[in-house]
């Protein structure tokens, strides 16, 4: 079968060239210009886009009508195509008469090889430099004069017998997912066939690319409507209980009338938006968006069903902005339909945890637990003796590791301590949260217990979460050094020696795998997490959870004899995670160690940290230094906290209450930003560094969604602490920009809302890039929004570093790594978050003040309980914490009691409600 290429999305609309008639009908269709861009006039280029493979590199610019590409580096060995300049989703038609024309100018004597073909399969050609008079093909480099501008401009008629390539085209009428593909690059000599350049002396070279055409036969192919409504809601649901917002764009300045529809039409509320000003501009521009906005909430509804959406008059709104219904014939702009429901999350916490058995490596992902039957697999790689990365400077070991298992990291098939700690602490961390509530029935249920997960695992009676957190520590086990002067160090990370393209399964994948050198951030990660897991383990598997603190101690005290031995690079075929500052991944692991030993020399390395009891709103270490959040793979510091209050341990009550307290205090941060930002967003704009050109810029950081989702968890466990629904609300607020209340009216999650991410950054679930591989399965989220705009996709879009709005620089296209790549540090809290919320949202109406133990009623009984928690003999947390305050002074004392029991003896005639 020929393969096709499929771009979604935007790019749908600006690429929809495919043709389906039969070349019978070829002469109804006039010769047009197929290509949606052809020149560079204003700054965009996209769908042209260039490409390469590492360690080739080029740097991109659009100016001066042309699309210029500087070559800086070219692979030993490498071919004419190591450096692409191409257009796609082409559809060539067999017998049919094509025009091509190009001009192209370099800097540099050198050659370059033009081509029209498949853009995957057997690549094959039906025209090139090379092609003669009878159209027959021929391979030749086409030569560039020094400063010269060249253009081609040729006709020829394609002939899929005469190509030889595929077979399969022999006989057909058409090929989808062809190409126009300029080849540049390559040193002549030291690749199998001719290169582009003479020498590596003549690095760097510029191309310079203008007026391209390419005219055929193609029909009237209607656009693709893109989402442009201009009321932005949670495309998932909204909890009754829990306050409903949505942002509305508009030029009004004065307040717009809403209205509320169910899903048979009728308006069940009404009520006018709220006036907004930001914080930053003084006006109703919402700076991180761009845009003019109101606020929407409808909070005061609380009847369950399904298809709900919300109108206001057209007449607010920008045409074009414009979905919209008809009503008693006017004109609304409407909606997106979403949910009011107890069940908004109860299927998304099932599918984002799903996500980590879809990306284990050293396994066959099959069917049931794959889900479908497309996103089967076989193992492929096998990383079961991989040697140290060669030149890397690191001589400390000549060992070989057997790290089949782990997750992979992201898109590709790397595989990290750094960020597997923090990924598989979130899960860990998840189910210690339910096995230390008070509500002893949630670890019956999933993700939880046994039975309740769809793995392998789910009949071997130890919980399931468990299971799938053991395939990551045991990667992480098998990275620590067994012997000899670094003893308990543990290898950064295991991936192959130079990145893979997309449309690559792990079996597909032949590079050669290495493990790169030891690090003292790789080695804490591990002490932390296998500390975490020994404790969560001992009653499952007691020999594991004895092998896992063994290796936590042994690596805490090898990072404590080696504090900075610290992480270079990863080379060409994976990433870095680097960090210089390793003060919160000691904290972290000391925590983790006493929480489960209880041991007073990891207690005296808790308690002398800056860090002690501390919950960060701004991160200092790692790659996105001054950014706002509470925790990321460079900043652990909060991981530890939360173990603190999290874990049974000895700590003194004091310090778990200041902890608490600083937990609620970050959160109380957090909330104050999602209520000045236009689109409830928890983070602000902050200096950053674009990581491709060292730039300082102010926006949103790489992966900015996984700062959101952190955040958001500092928000639930102060509800924990609290119980004061605003925490709850502020979950609810963060969910709500993930799931569509944003300004690229995008659920970020595959498979949920109106407008569902769909083309992720992965090397497996390549759809959009060749239909012959799986679209992404359901319950995975996407990075977001990044200022940095690093990949060349955005480039082709004319798009900068900090020419956007912040939360706009975000393309749902697999090629887009830089905003749109998922990973396991992204999914984890989404399992986190989602299960959270599915089991802790309280049911309408949110219980009373004053009944302690929530049944109902307010007694004797709440009174005693009461009297138990301020005495210390009970421990009271969610509700019931909440409806403790009886003062509502923030705390729960003596003055509870006294207020409590002045109304049972009808001192007073109400207590006070939140």
């Amino acid at each position: 079968m020929v393969k096709k290429r499929i771009l979604t999305g935007l790019l749908s609309v600006i690429m929809s060239l495919g043709i389906s008639s039969p070349i019978a009908n070829i002469q109804t269709f006039a010769s047009t210009e197929l290509l949606k861009v052809s020149d560079f006039t204003d700054g965009t280029g996209l769908p042209w886009t260039e490409v390469e493979t590492p360690p080739s590199h080029a740097d991109c610019d659009i100016s001066g009508g042309s699309y210029n590409i500087k070559i800086t580096n070219v692979a030993t060995g490498s071919e004419r195509f190591d450096l692409q300049f191409r257009y796609r989703n082409l559809t060539i038609m067999n017998g049919c008469t094509y025009s091509i024309k190009f001009t192209v100018k370099a800097d540099k004597d050198c050659q370059i090889y033009p081509k029209l073909g498949e853009s995957g399969g057997k690549f094959a050609e039906f025209w090139n430099y090379g092609t003669t008079a009878d159209d027959t093909l021929g391979w030749k480099m086409m030569p560039l004069k020094g400063g010269v501008p060249t253009t081609v401009d040729t006709t020829f008629k394609v002939d899929f017998s005469k190509q030889t390539q595929d077979p399969a085209l022999v006989g057909a009428s058409e090929c989808p997912g062809c190409e126009i593909a300029f080849e540049l690059g390559g040193i002549n000599g030291e690749g199998q066939i001719a290169g582009g350049i003479s020498s590596r002396s003549d690095l760097p070279i510029t191309y310079s690319f203008s007026d391209i055409h390419l005219l055929g036969p193609s029909p009237d192919i209607p656009p693709i409507e893109l989402p442009s409504n201009a009321i932005r809601v949670n495309q998932v649901g909204y909890y009754p209980s829990l306050e409903k917002t949505a942002t509305l764009v508009t030029n009004s300045t004065d307040p717009v009338p809403w209205q509320l529809h169910n899903s048979a039409g009728t308006v069940v509320a009404t009520g006018t938006s709220k006036i907004y000003k930001d914080s930053v501009t003084g006006t109703n521009v919402d700076k991180a968006s761009g845009d003019k906005v109101q606020i929407i909430d409808f909070s005061s509804y609380k009847t369950v069903g399904k298809g709900y959406y919300l109108t206001v008059d057209s007449k607010y709104i920008d045409p074009t902005l414009i979905a919209s219904t008809t009503v008693a014939g006017a004109t609304l702009a409407k909606s997106m339909p979403f949910d009011i429901g107890m069940d908004i999350y109860t299927q998304l916490k099932k599918d984002s945890i799903n996500y980590f058995y879809q990306n284990r490596s050293g396994i066959d992902i099959t069917m049931p637990y794959c889900v479908r039957t497309d996103l089967a697999r076989v193992e492929g790689i096998k990383d079961i003796a991989l040697k140290n990365v060669p030149d890397s400077g690191y001589t400390g070991d000549n060992d070989t590791y057997n790290v089949e298992k782990g997750w992979f990291d992201a898109g590709d098939h790397g595989k990290y301590v750094v960020n597997g700690g923090i990924s598989v602490w979130t899960l860990m961390n998840e189910y210690e949260r339910a096995l230390n509530s008070t509500d002893k029935t949630l670890v019956t249920k999933a993700p939880f217990a046994d039975g309740t997960m769809n793995i392998p695992e789910n009949a071997n009676k130890i919980p399931d979460i468990l299971d799938e957190t053991r395939w990551e520590i045991e990667f992480m086990l098998g990275m620590q050094i067994p012997d000899g002067t670094y003893a308990g160090m543990v290898h950064h990370s295991a991936h192959d020696v130079s990145w893979t393209a997309l449309c690559t399964r792990p079996d597909e994948d032949y590079q050669t795998r290495y493990v790169y050198p030891p690090s003292t951030q790789a080695t804490l990660n591990l002490a932390a997490s296998a500390a975490e897991a020994a404790r969560l383990w001992k009653n499952y598997d007691s020999a594991f959870a004895s092998k896992c603190l063994t290796a936590a101690k042994a690596a805490y005290t090898a990072a404590k004899a080696n504090p900075t031995m610290y992480f270079k690079t990863g080379g060409d075929g994976g990433g870095d995670y680097a960090d210089t500052n390793t003060t919160d991944e000691f904290y972290w692991a000391a925590c983790e160690l006493y929480a489960t030993t209880g041991d007073s020399t990891y207690l005296a390395d808790v308690k002398t940290s800056d860090k002690y009891l501390q919950m960060p709103t701004s991160l200092i270490g790692g790659e996105d230094i001054g950014s706002n959040g509470a925790f990321d793979w460079g900043n652990v510091a909060g991981l530890g906290t939360l173990t603190l209050v999290t874990a049974k341990n000895s700590l003194p009550f004091t310090d778990i209450v200041t902890a608490k307290a600083n937990i609620a205090k970050a959160a109380d941060s957090f909330i104050s930003t999602e209520n000045t930002q236009g689109y409830g967003s928890a983070i602000t704009e902050a200096l950053m560094t674009v990581s491709t050109t060292g730039e300082k810029i102010t926006g949103y950081p790489y992966e900015s969604n996984s700062y959101i989702e952190n955040e958001a968890i500092v928000m639930a466990y102060a509800y924990d602490f609290t119980g004061n629904v605003k925490y709850i609300n502020g979950v609810a607020e963060a969910m709500d920009y993930l799931m569509g209340r944003n300004p690229n009216i995008q659920c970020y999650v595959t498979g949920y809302g109106t407008n569902a991410l769909k083309n992720p950054y992965h090397r497996f679930w390549s759809y959009q890039e060749d239909n012959t591989y799986p679209q992404a399965p359901a319950g995975c989220i996407s990075g977001g929004p990044n200022s940095g705009l690093e990949d060349q996709l955005v480039y082709g879009l004319g798009w900068k570093a900090y020419t956007r709005p912040s939360e706009k620089n975000f393309t749902d296209n697999i090629e887009s790594w830089s905003t749109n790549d998922v990973s396991i540090n992204l999914n984890a809290p989404l399992s986190w978050l989602t299960s959270y919320m599915d089991y802790s949202v309280p049911y309408p109406p949110i219980p009373s003040i004053g009944d302690v133990n929530t049944d109902g009623k307010i007694n004797v009984l709440d009174y005693l309980l009461l009297e138990k928690a301020v005495n210390g003999k009970v421990t009271l947390t969610g509700t019931k914490l909440r409806n403790a305050d009886t003062n509502d002074d923030g705390t729960v004392t003596s003055a509870d009691l006294t207020s409590l029991r002045n109304y049972l003896i009808h001192k007073v005639k109400a207590l006070p409600s939140k």
